[in-house]
């Protein structure tokens, strides 16, 4: 083959310079056809992590919107679904997925930036809504069974995106904490403003800048906040250095992932470990008004989350208290030392599944994407072993459970769980608890 090439480019530098393209050619990942197509094709978690494909925003406009206290909702959704489509670099590509929410939007969806985007589902002339506000990493798609199994409850529901989602994880190196502030200040505030009863459920992160938000401003008319696996503080004792690091240049990521879920980014700039600590930190001084009615979802052995810390917040918030304060717990073992005002429901068995991990709550086992036989697996406890991961994705006999070191050393292969087999307790728990709040 070399001797077809043009004497010209025998010059060494031209030479190198082909062959580097060639190899580039040779571990570009064919583009995928659908949003299934994308975690399926197992050859693009290792050709697309190195890549970074899907890391990185498109150079389209700003990161972040600015939004004027008095923006409608709808106009705040149509101009996130802009943002959305501008810098997402999956956002065109074909997704059809059947989950609740999908049949009761304007429209079908029909591309990853439909799925991301931030929704609202209303009844004519109602005056009660739920809003619900995602964590870390994720997206409004984690709400797309529990939003319509509150419309059906006869609830208005909205989602909103935190600055820094529904793009890329390039874009949270582009966000402030403010941003954060900012945004969850107009969803409440608006849905307070455009509702006479409404209440507030947070996820992760989105629970934590619910809290701190609630705690400083709470308005007349919130009747209940519920926080599910709330950010409380990370497992990692060396988090803290995140906010030093971060003033470093040549320390940007602390993962570099494939990014192929469709609505949660798998890579981690470290400039996120420094907004999600100050927003744990908040959390952790903040003060919920004593008479606001307040249910916590939990497990006790959230790897992401100490719960213990979780329940240290709890027992401080029980004194004094005025109002319900739940809990509802994922524990193989009883919990001891909480304050007998806490209202306990405890969980200790799961079908079919180990224990509940942080990712896990929000999702039924029939979720067409998330669920036990849906596309997407979480396998990244083997993202260094090509073997491990490739069993991890395929095989018909995986475990479910928590990404522990004993489940583990215990389980193999371990599928970190991704959906809740007590979804139905859990959700009319939830729906009795604002049912009471909101009368």
């Amino acid at each position: 083959m070399l001797n077809t090439i043009p004497k010209i480019m025998m010059k060494k530098g031209l030479l190198v310079s082909l062959l580097a393209a060639l190899s580039q050619l040779a571990v570009m990942p064919v583009q995928a056809q659908t949003c299934q197509d994308l975690v399926t094709d197992l050859a693009r978690y290792q050709s697309d992590a190195q890549l970074g494909s899907y890391r990185f925003a498109n150079d389209v406009g700003e990161a972040v919107l600015d939004i004027p206290e008095a923006q409608s909702y709808s106009a705040y959704i149509r101009a996130t679904q802009a943002l959305i489509f501008a810098r997402n670099p999956k956002a065109r590509l074909p997704c059809e997925l059947a989950t609740k929410v999908s049949a009761l939007l304007p429209s079908q969806p029909t591309q990853v930036a439909d799925y991301v985007a931030p929704f609202e589902l209303t009844h004519p002339n109602n005056q009660k809504a739920v809003l619900l506000i995602h964590g870390l990493t994720d997206s409004p798609f984690t709400f797309h069974t529990l939003a319509a199994d509150l419309y059906a409850q006869g609830y208005d529901v909205r989602t909103m995106l935190l600055p820094g989602h529904g793009t890329a994880a390039s874009d949270l190196k582009e966000t402030d904490y403010r941003d954060w502030q900012q945004h969850v200040r107009y969803a409440i505030s608006r849905t307070a403003s455009d509702y006479s009863d409404f209440a507030v459920l947070g996820y992760s992160t989105g629970a934590a800048l619910a809290t701190t938000e609630i705690a400083a401003r709470r308005p007349d008319n919130l009747a209940a906040l519920v926080l599910v696996a709330p950010a409380t503080q990370s497992h990692s004792e060396k988090a803290w250095l995140a906010k030093w690091l971060d003033w470093l240049p040549w320390v940007d990521w602390v993962d570099k992932a494939a990014d192929l879920d469709l609505a949660k980014y798998e890579s981690f700039p470290l400039h996120a470990v420094t907004l999600v600590e100050q927003a744990m930190a908040d959390m952790r001084e903040a003060s919920l008004p004593a008479s606001l009615p307040t249910l916590v979802i939990a497990s006790d052995v959230d790897a992401t989350i100490n719960s213990q810390v979780t329940y240290q917040l709890l027992s401080r918030w029980a004194q004094a208290r005025t109002a319900p304060l739940a809990l509802r717990v994922y524990a193989p073992d009883a919990l001891t030392a909480l304050p007998e005002s806490i209202d306990i429901t405890e969980v200790s068995t799961l079908d079919g599944v180990i224990d509940m991990s942080h990712i896990g709550f929000l999702n039924p086992p029939e979720h067409p994407y998330y669920g036990k036989t849906g596309v997407f697996r979480n396998c990244d406890a083997y993202l260094d072993d090509t073997r491990a991961f490739t069993h991890c994705k395929t095989t018909d006999t995986p475990h479910f459970g928590e990404r522990s070191q004993a489940n583990l050393a215990e389980h193999t292969p371990l599928i970190r769980v991704s959906f809740n087999p007590d979804y139905d307790p859990m959700t009319t728990q939830l729906v009795e608890f604002l049912g009471k709040a909101m009368q």
